[in-house]
């Protein structure tokens, strides 16, 4: 409206600067004719006067500024469209249009131009929770929200609608709503409550109660884009843990015969219309309700811990087991290694032993042998006439083997020898264990070998 006061007055402006022009030369060509009519006798020959335009302006221009004001308010053929706003324009005579780009444009004379914002926000709440920027706001109730299995709610939600961007579905809305007071009023609004409602009916408050709230929003915004969701609504019995049976409300969508889910199309889907943003921002239940589900909660965590505790104690239960389980063989498999490993130490030893024993058979043999061979060689040298001397030797030599050979004999690590001997005195020793006689017999024996 500025920018045309401006035009009107800058055309105005140059109109009087015109005007006043014509006049300052049409008087001075009147001095001119009035002199020559002066020189002139015969007024046959007087010259005709200029016409001069004569503006009082202090009367006329407030007058002539009215009248051309009043005519381009009426019959203005431009106007500017906001940014944040788009303009439907009826013609005097031709369709309806709509300029969304910001901006002067032409939008004709006596046309009749209707201001619609890109979008709007709608709020219920409570009073204190109401937002300043909300362009609609209307008070919650308290039975606004049905849960599946019956329990009301208050519900707070807060919607932005964004205006279709396509020509003709903006010129169809206009020709409904006619405005965009008379659209959120009548139209959005109460879809904006149903749906909140349609929702909650999707799910029972317990399941929402104990963190669904997520799923609550989602079931909001998925109605609000795509349309109302229609339900089937069973009654269903469910067997418990304990073995007792509970009663609930399945509630599942309806189906198209392709398989997707069977929906209500209104006038927000049929226009285009957008809900950008979409926030089911609190559930009140009523205070007999909220106790009941807290105690269901509390209820329902209590008999998870307890579950979850007796998983624990099987749990140790069945590691204990494992572990003794585990430690009995380890201990029986010690056990085994070890008896095993005595069988086979005794074996060893018992074989060593046999092998011990063996030997020194074998050794006492050979010793024998080589003795025997000795003393058929002394007795061979003494029949050959050996020396005395040499046969002194020989005698030695035998008894030093004897002796060598009696020395290998193992005796008690203690003994006690009583009686008497021939001259009345101790026994001895000699005597005692009979190595006399054994030395004397070795000594006949060597002397029959000789002869």
């Amino acid at each position: 409206m500025l920018t045309i006061t401006g035009i009107i007055i800058l055309l105005t402006g140059i109109a009087l600067f015109i005007l006043q022009n014509h006049n300052k030369n049409a008087k001075a060509r009147n001095i001119e004719v009035r002199a020559f009519n002066q020189t002139q006798t015969d007024s046959y020959n007087h010259r005709d006067l200029n016409t001069v335009i004569e503006i009082p302006l202090n009367r006329w221009i407030p007058t002539i500024l009215g009248v051309m004001l009043i005519f381009f308010a009426v019959a203005n053929p431009f106007s500017i469209n906001d940014a944040t706003e788009r303009t439907v324009i009826q013609p005097i005579k031709g369709e309806l249009w709509t300029q969304f780009g910001p901006g002067l444009y032409w939008s004709g004379f006596f046309s009749t131009k209707t201001i619609w914002p890109n979008n709007f926000t709608i709020q219920v709440s409570r009073e204190k929770n109401m937002s300043p920027d909300a362009d609609l706001w209307i008070a919650s109730n308290k039975k606004d929200g049905t849960f599946s299995e019956g329990d009301n709610a208050e519900l707070e939600h807060t919607v932005k609608w964004d205006l279709p961007n396509k020509p003709d579905k903006m010129t169809d809305l206009h020709i409904t709503y006619a405005n965009f007071e008379n659209l959120m009023s009548t139209t959005l609004l109460s879809y904006q409550k149903k749906i909140a409602s349609f929702s909650t009916q999707r799910m029972s408050s317990e399941a929402h109660y104990s963190g669904g709230k997520s799923q609550l929003d989602e079931y909001f915004q998925d109605q609000l884009r795509n349309g109302q969701v229609l339900l089937n609504t069973q009654t269903k019995t469910r067997k418990l843990e304990d073995g007792s049976e509970e009663t609930y409300i399945d509630v599942t969508p309806k189906l198209n015969s392709d398989g997707s889910i069977r929906r209500s199309i209104s006038d927000i889907q049929t226009f285009d219309i957008l809900s950008t943003y979409t926030s089911m921002d609190n559930v009140h239940y009523v205070e007999e309700i909220d106790i009941k589900l807290k105690q269901k909660i509390k209820y329902a965590a209590d008999k998870a811990n307890s579950k979850q505790e007796l998983i624990a104690a099987q749990q140790e239960e069945a590691t204990a087991i494992v572990k003794g389980n585990k430690l009995l063989a380890e201990t029986t498999a010690r056990e085994e290694a070890l008896e095993l490993e005595a069988v086979i130490q005794a074996r060893k030893n018992k074989l060593v032993a046999a092998e011990k024993l063996q030997e020194d058979k074998y050794k006492a043999a050979s010793t024998i042998a080589l003795k025997k061979a000795e003393a058929e060689g002394d007795r061979l040298k003494v029949i050959a006439g050996l020396s005395p001397l040499e046969r002194a030797n020989i005698d030695k030599e035998t008894a030093i083997g004897v002796a060598a050979e009696l020395a290998k004999v193992q005796f008690p690590d203690n003994m006690i020898i009583v009686g008497g001997g021939s001259n009345g005195g101790g026994v001895n020793p000699f005597d005692a264990v009979g190595l006399e006689s054994f030395y004397n017999l070795s000594k006949q024996m060597s002397k029959n070998n000789k002869k």
